[in-house]
């Protein structure tokens, strides 16, 4: 660590004109961007906070190496936690530290040449390759300016703007409160380090929510565009260290949203408590007889690109009378095989047959606007599986 250190040193001494006065501190690691882009920068705070702890006075200019453990370092802040599916844009964080007015001045110089000049030398790609036993496809300095600046660019690219904002808001800490409204009806409000969002099931999405102007034919569809853009803003916050708070809509709710905004609309969301499990169980009939659920029908609500969007569970007693209707809605990933153990749970309790459809695609009643059960007729070929 201490001599690819000693290597970056030497390039950004030359790039920014002599960093002598100036304290680097850097850690031996390398880290997915998503931990170096969260609310306020909290890796680069720790670093920072690691070079004042190191100062036994005033302030001395220094490198500062940090060396990992086992792949961890003294401060937690600073341990890598990158997760499976990184992507191949890896990032070793460094920072100076300093008087405010040359850091100031650096921070200048640094927005404008660090990104066009940054190429490092070869001998800095030499021992950056042997530190980390990679193989460099390119290498290069960058700002948090300039990493922010690219994603904004990627994201705008693909349709995501309103995604960028959000973010933008959250990492440096904008006062007051940031929401938009996609054109699907998808509503996300950021106020400091925390994301607020509405979930709605298929029938309050197409009954009083976003689809309730839509025609019948097209609320399928309509679902799964929306569903499909709540799943990836609300991963993309969460990866980018915002906590998304997940709030049950209501009509009255609605009403509230249509007409207020800012800290009015934050305070509205935050007077319903939060989804906080994995899953959702959406309760449209109870039978109030005791009698023992005979048998399951479970139809598995799906879409090609999106996966599970819920369970629509129906089941009879012995004399075939209707005892309950149910959907199951994951929340998070991990709620689909939460839905999935409780019902056979549920099954091997009472003896239960359970019958799983799988219709391949979202089955529902266009005159109820409402999720519906799945029949033999709706099954393509032979997708009926009896568990």
């Amino acid at each position: 660590t201490s001599a690819l250190a000693g290597h970056l040193a030497k390039d950004l001494n030359r790039i920014l004109d002599g960093i002598e006065h100036l304290g680097l501190i850097l850690p031996g690691a390398l880290y997915d961007q998503t931990e170096i882009l969260q609310p306020g920068f909290p890796l680069m705070v720790a670093l920072a906070e690691v070079y004042r702890g190191s100062l036994r006075s005033g302030f001395t200019p220094q490198l500062i190496a940090l060396g990992a453990d086992d792949g961890q370092f003294p401060v937690g802040a600073i341990s890598p936690q990158r997760r499976p599916g990184s992507g191949p844009l890896l990032l070793l964080p460094f920072c100076f530290v300093g008087p405010p007015d040359d850091l100031g001045r650096l921070a200048r110089i640094m927005e404008d040449n660090l990104l066009q000049n940054g190429e490092v030398s070869p001998a800095t790609r030499e021992a950056f390759q042997q530190a980390f036993g990679l193989t460099v496809m390119n290498l290069s300095f960058a700002t948090i300016g300039d990493l922010c600046a690219l994603l904004r660019v990627q994201l705008d690219g693909n349709g995501l703007l309103p995604l960028w904002e959000l973010l933008e808001h959250a990492w440096f800490e904008r006062s007051g409160v940031y929401s938009t409204t996609l054109e699907g009806g998808n509503c996300f409000l950021a106020a400091g380090d925390h994301a607020h969002t509405l979930f709605y099931t298929f029938d309050d999405w197409a009954q009083f929510g976003p689809g309730r102007d839509l025609a019948p034919a097209e609320l399928g569809a309509g679902y799964r565009r929306w569903a499909h853009l709540q799943r990836q803003y609300a991963m993309a916050l969460e990866a980018y260290g915002l906590h998304v708070r997940w709030v049950l809509a209501n009509p009255q709710l609605e009403e509230t949203l249509a007409t207020v905004e800012g800290e009015a609309a934050k305070t509205a969301l935050r007077e319903i408590p939060c989804l906080s499990g994995d899953y959702l169980v959406e309760a449209i009939f109870q039978n109030d007889s005791e009698n023992q659920e005979q048998q399951m029908t479970i139809t598995h609500q799906a879409d090609a690109e999106l996966g599970t969007l819920a369970y629509t569970v129906t089941s009879l007693d012995a004399s075939g009378q209707l005892l309950r209707l149910e959907h199951h809605y994951p929340l998070r990933p991990q709620g689909l095989q939460v839905i999935i153990d409780r019902l056979i749970e549920r099954c091997v309790e009472q003896g239960t047959e359970r019958q799983v459809l799988h219709p391949g695609r979202l089955l529902y009643s266009e005159n109820g606007r409402s999720l519906r059960s799945a029949t033999v007729a709706d099954l393509p070929g032979s997708a009926e599986r009896v568990h």
